[in-house]
């Protein structure tokens, strides 16, 4: 059946649902995720990075576009494009700083939704903090964007992929979707509430990627399987106590080789109960290996690409939606990997964290970075919420709990104890 419908970016729909979301969210930055990457050496001039961004901005036109939202969603070319409203100083920051913090009155909707910043930490490092709007760009592409951006290779040029899509298109990843979701509908409980404040509150920790390795080693669960039992038994005495909790796992549609989609945003999502009730330690992570299995993990990941590539936006948002519902879902879990080592504007990176966004009605939005021998933990959640700095510290005991008394699962490093300076 040929469409009718104009052609498409393969991930448009997902631009749709999350300015569709924006509409919901108590403050606009709430839908910016970003990373902060911490380089050695004196911190470049300013001038200097815009003059390395500017050189490679014509190979990655998506960021020289804003977001028009009116009858429909589109991306259109910025015809008042201004290079230094994008790329600027920060000051030096105590800790990480939630994207409301940085951009600090200055998001503009009506410019491409994105931002790099240079800070210096007048201790021989610096930071380069990039912050996206979730609706351009996902956690993996955000990071090859610094990377195309201020690394020492020059960037391919970036491609739009063009589809056309009818709306029976798609329909067999759809329908493939909906007896897992129905399943997990059935067994979810209500998403806690507290009344939001206007401020977000951002903590981290961070452990050796070993202590992660050593168990998935000893068990046969993968690195990820291991970080999630830990965060459902630090769940456990974050949340009220329930013996599931409902929570959304972003898994990236991209099949290896597609560098045209290196910089779009390309993620579906599997509803997992995850084990936060009475138990032990091992018999979460066994729960985890059965509930987050590698086949139905890889099985979302085909559907979710049928339905991003071939179906309406309609389609794809509706099967969106249900998965997402606020309602019974009120923490979404992901991680991504950066293959290391990097440097920036010729600076060795010595450590990547997560700024995750915050879906409106969820209680938090937790995001992990592995780069080179280490994992960090972000949790961002709006105030009034439970302080995210007791998750990320309950999640580094769960860690230890999990791989025994070694010293190698010892804290690398937290913000947990300067929750009040990562506040906005």
């Amino acid at each position: 059946m040929r469409s009718d419908r104009a052609p498409g970016t393969a991930a448009d729909f997902l631009a749709t649902s999350f300015a569709g979301l924006g509409r919901f969210a108590p403050d606009p930055t709430d839908l910016v995720i970003g990373l902060v990457f911490r380089a050695a050496g004196p911190c470049p001039p300013v001038d200097a990075v815009r003059q390395r961004v500017a050189s490679r901005l014509d190979r990655l036109s998506p960021l020289t576009e804003r977001l028009v939202v009116g009858e429909g969603v589109r991306w259109e070319p910025d015809p008042d494009f201004d290079l230094a409203h994008h790329v600027r100083e920060l000051p030096r920051q105590d800790g990480v700083a939630p994207a409301r913090a940085v951009f600090a009155g200055s998001f503009d909707p009506a410019r491409p939704p994105w931002g790099l910043w240079i800070s210096d930490n007048g201790s021989g490092t610096w930071d380069a903090y990039y912050l996206v709007h979730h609706a351009r760009q996902d956690a993996g592409a955000a990071a090859r964007t610094v990377v195309a951006l201020l690394g020492d290779d020059e960037p391919a040029p970036w491609r739009r992929t063009v589809r056309r899509r009818s709306w029976l298109h798609g329909w067999p990843g759809a329908v493939s979707l909906l007896p897992d979701l129905l399943r997990t509908r059935r067994a979810a409980e209500p998403a806690p509430r507290w009344p939001v404040g206007e401020g977000r509150v951002l903590s981290w920790a961070a452990v050796p990627v070993g202590a992660l390795k050593q168990v998935a080693k000893r068990t046969g669960a993968t690195v990820n399987q291991v970080h999630l039992a830990a965060l459902a038994d630090a769940l456990a005495g974050w949340l009220p106590e329930v013996p599931r909790r409902q929570v959304c796992l972003p898994v990236e549609t991209r099949r290896t080789g597609e560098p045209h989609d290196d910089f779009a945003n390309r993620i579906g999502l599997v509803r997992v109960a995850l084990p936060c009730g009475a138990g032990t330690p091992g018999g979460r992570l066994h729960d985890v290996v059965a509930s987050v299995s590698r086949a139905r993990t890889a099985r979302h990941r085909r559907a979710w690409r049928d339905v991003s590539d071939n179906a309406s936006a309609r389609v794809a948002g509706r099967v969106l939606a249900l998965t997402t519902d606020p309602a019974q879902v009120g923490v979404t879990v992901s991680s991504i990997r950066i293959a290391g080592p990097l440097d920036l504007m010729g600076a060795r990176v010595l450590d990547v964290t997560a700024i995750p966004w915050l879906p409106p009605g969820h209680t938090c939005f937790a995001l992990l970075v592995g780069y080179g021998d280490e994992v960090r933990l972000s949790v961002l959640a709006p105030e009034g919420a439970p302080d995210p700095s007791d998750l990320t510290r309950s999640w580094v005991q769960a860690v230890h709990a999990l791989a025994g008394p070694d010293e190698a699962t010892a804290v690398v490093a937290s913000n947990m104890s300067d929750a009040d300076d990562a506040r906005s």
